[in-house]
């Protein structure tokens, strides 16, 4: 069937657009818009202004205070102390052999109630004697300004500490013959305070080959996992009591410490607080306590405590005023007292001296009692003395002591 009139004339009108739009001019002329409209849409992006990020300023953390292990002292032992380690600087400075360097006596003496340690030491033998005394009092003069050296040309050099003789350096090979104590088999015990929050060093301090006494804190991080090891490996375990420390509240003993403002209950009540943290421990010693130890009604509550429970006592002496001893004595509780501190000064060598002056005092009367700390630089110092150390003094956990 034929289509209509009005259908044919649409159909041809429809045809006749669709020709013109395909015309090559209508096409180009559109291609060049989409072209054109692509480019623009590109210039716009490449060209807007990219917003800042946004910042956000986050506060700078806030370094914690370095925790503080012990009180700070001022002590002639202190001072003689730096002389030691200007001594082993100044070799350092020579290429002289630390190992070489021999202490030949020690001699405890007093000054205003102060205890102090004078010593007889043997420099290695140098070609340059006045190079050492050179380098020596310029480590002197930076270390310890009231030390002054003193020498009789090459041969002996003398050091004194505000006009008190400290340390003999013999600078030759001379005759030097050491006084003996009476009694065979001088002792000596080497007691570790603070233990608790190194483990690394403790499980090294338990390894040595030669019995350490181990003196636990007993609200450190690691009390518990201390104390197990020092029963598994069968040392002696005291309890490292906190005590208030002169420079309070600067140099904070921690909040179980024990101090001056307490009474006697709650001097007690603290005490046996703390004893519960540390079962199996034979004794006590003061952890800082420079004042409370020289308060007499404090001390007397504590030991009376110390006394029931059966342990005794040995005094750190952190204060040369300390009344340690004369209510030990009133009380009746066994006891015992510092000789040596072995790492105020944390490096090897210089502890390594102070475990020699150990040996020597045990020699001269008989026993000895050195204190150090579980520092990295304490347990090398031990593992290198013990390999040459003198083996006529006999090393013994204190509770083989017997106490004063």
């Amino acid at each position: 069937m034929d289509e209509r009139p009005d259908e044919k004339k649409e159909t041809a009108g429809s045809g006749s657009f669709l020709a013109k739009l395909y015309r090559p001019g209508p096409l180009v002329f559109l291609f060049a818009v989409a072209i054109g409209g692509l480019l623009w849409f590109g210039y716009h992006l490449a060209t807007e202004e990219t917003p800042p990020p946004e910042v956000v300023t986050r506060p700078e953390p806030v370094p914690a205070a370095p925790k503080i292990y012990e009180e700070e002292t001022s002590t002639i032992e202190d001072k003689v102390k730096e002389v030691d380690l200007a001594i082993i600087e100044a070799m350092r400075r020579l290429g002289l052999n630390l190992a070489d360097l021999e202490l030949l006596d020690v001699e405890l003496r007093h000054k205003d109630g102060q205890g102090y340690h004078y010593q007889v030491l043997r420099i290695p033998e140098t070609r340059d004697a006045a190079a050492f005394l050179t380098a020596l009092k310029e480590r002197l003069a930076e270390r310890e300004p009231e030390a002054l050296l003193s020498d009789n040309g090459t041969a002996e050099a003398a050091v004194s500490v505000g006009a008190l003789p400290t340390h003999r350096l013999l600078l030759r090979t001379v005759p030097f013959v050491l006084p003996r104590p009476e009694k065979k088999g001088p002792q000596l015990a080497v007691v570790i305070d603070d233990i608790g929050e190194n483990t690394t060093v403790l499980e090294g301090l338990v390894r040595l080959d030669f019995p350490v006494t181990l003196a636990v804190w007993p609200n450190a991080s690691h009390t518990d996992e201390s104390v197990a090891l020092a029963k598994s490996s069968g040392h002696d375990l005291i309890v490292h009591f906190p005590m208030e420390p002169q420079g309070y509240p600067k140099y904070n003993p921690g909040d179980d410490a024990l101090f001056i403002t307490m009474t006697d209950a709650q001097v007690r009540a603290r005490v046996a607080q703390n004893l519960a943290r540390v079962p199996g421990a034979i004794g006590v010693n003061n952890h800082m306590g420079s004042r409370f130890t020289e308060n007499g009604p404090g001390m007397r509550a504590a030991l009376d405590e110390f006394r029931q429970r059966g342990l005794f006592f040995l005094d750190s002496l952190t204060t040369p005023h300390s009344v340690g001893r004369k209510v030990a004595r009133e009380l009746g509780v066994p006891f015992y007292e510092r000789d040596i501190f072995l790492d105020n000064v944390k490096d090897v060598n210089a502890i390594i001296l102070q475990l020699k002056k150990a040996e020597n005092v045990a020699r001269k009367q008989g026993r000895a009692i050195a204190i150090g700390h579980p520092y990295p630089a304490t347990l090398a110092g031990l593992r290198e003395w013990a390999a040459s150390r003198n083996t006529a003094v006999r090393l013994v956990p204190l509770s083989q002591m017997k106490p004063e």
